[in-house]
């Protein structure tokens, strides 16, 4: 389940039936949503919408402020477990709910929206489109965007026909004992803010190579960087594998585009794998390459290629040291409006090896999440900050 939280300064004393109301209406045209997953007879996991079981929906009073919950794009767990609604059932396939909901009211008249999703239903895209769907009709508006829940538009080909291996599914061993980096340390969790000058100077120190002639995005340019500092903050050997997934939407890089309302997940995750040493030795417009390259790569072919490998191999765990980038900042989750006003949307919960780009609104900037084991955050922060690319050498690297 993943959780996040809509926080609104004002409400109104009607503020939790107006949303209840809204997602009863809403689950009618989201109704997989109140189904639970199972398992056909084919072995494949399918969404059983005969049981009605619904949405948990929970009511909550705070004595304090809305104020008092800090830093509200990225909560601290402690609070993310008052705000969100865990089902005691959640780890039972047959009977856990796929969505919850919980409405917070504080003292100062505010109020928080918690969720916690399913990601085996929705996307953020996807997700996006449900939560401002449900606002819709919190405020008596029309859809504008109508639902499509046909999976088979995805499906996999008979024969499969995969083309390539591919980078994403290779198992990379722990040389550099981070597993007990991990558990021996407190995982810190942190936000860095990056405003329009910041993000110019990430971007020159990309194209700082004379060799370079290409010319990289925010995304690209910020995830070369935040690869590279991770890798050296965890203390990679020189000889360990460095994974870094991208997490791509490819609703309109199908040949034939999936429709504008496809409900689902349409996100594939191109992978960028060198070891450590590769990557702190060349400049970081070679990395910056290297990711501009593996997004480039996401065509149908490999779109369907990969839907067809998944169909017939199980997935691993992710191994220790990968970093899962994702970028959510052109989700415009903060104009969410229920009627009460534009809220802050936050999240919480990231597991370690995720590292989220959000975006910060009106400033246009990017705010970068993740967590790390202490000592690993110490260094990450001197790096990420310092933006001088001379900074990016063999701290704590060895061999």
């Amino acid at each position: 389940m993943v959780p996040s939280v809509y926080s609104f300064d004002r409400s109104g004393a009607n503020v939790i039936d107006v949303i209840k109301q809204a997602l009863a209406r809403i689950l009618v045209h989201y109704y997989p949503l109140a189904g639970r997953l199972a398992i056909n007879s084919q072995g494949k996991l399918v969404v059983d919408c005969q049981k009605k079981l619904g949405v948990p929906f929970v009511e909550a009073m705070a004595d304090y402020g809305i104020e008092n919950l800090g830093d509200r794009r990225l909560l601290d767990s402690d609070v993310l477990d008052k705000l969100v609604y865990r089902d005691p059932m959640e780890h039972i396939l047959e009977v856990a709910p796929l969505l919850t909901a919980q409405v917070t009211k504080f003292k100062c008249g505010g109020f928080t929206l918690g969720i916690a999703l399913n990601h085996c239903m929705a996307d953020g895209v996807s997700a996006m489109s449900f939560m401002n769907a449900w606002a819709e009709m919190a405020r008596a508006k029309p859809l504008s965007l109508v639902p499509c829940h046909d999976r088979t538009i995805l499906k996999s080909r008979v024969p499969p026909q995969i083309a390539a291996p591919y980078n994403e599914f290779v198992h990379v061993s722990d040389v550099s004992n981070m597993t007990a980096l991990f558990e021996e340390q407190q995982l810190v969790y942190k936000s860095f803010h990056f405003d329009a000058e910041k993000l110019a100077t990430v971007k020159r120190m990309a194209t700082k190579d004379q060799q370079v002639t290409s010319s990289y995005t925010s995304f690209v340019a910020l995830a070369a960087l935040v690869w590279r500092a991770r890798s050296m903050a965890l203390k990679m050997k020189l000889h360990q594998q460095s994974k870094l997934l991208l997490l791509v939407d490819f609703r309109s890089r199908l040949n034939t585009p999936l429709p504008d309302g496809y409900f689902g997940n349409a996100v594939a995750m191109p992978c960028c794998l060198c070891t450590t040493g590769e990557l702190i030795e060349e400049p970081i417009s070679a990395s910056a390459e290297r990711i501009k390259k593996a997004i480039e790569s996401v065509t149908d072919d490999y779109i369907r290629s990969r839907i067809d490998y998944l169909d017939m191999n199980r997935l691993e765990g992710l191994p220790v040291g990968t970093l899962i980038i994702s970028s959510w900042v052109r989700l415009e989750y903060g104009k969410t409006d229920f009627g009460w006003g534009e809220p802050r949307f936050g999240i919480g919960g990231l597991p370690s090896s995720s590292c989220m780009f959000m975006s910060e609104g009106r400033e246009k900037g990017i705010a970068v999440m993740l967590g790390l084991p202490l000592s690993a955050m110490i260094t990450f922060e001197k790096l990420i900050c310092d933006l001088n690319d001379t900074q990016h050498t063999h701290i704590g690297i060895q061999s």
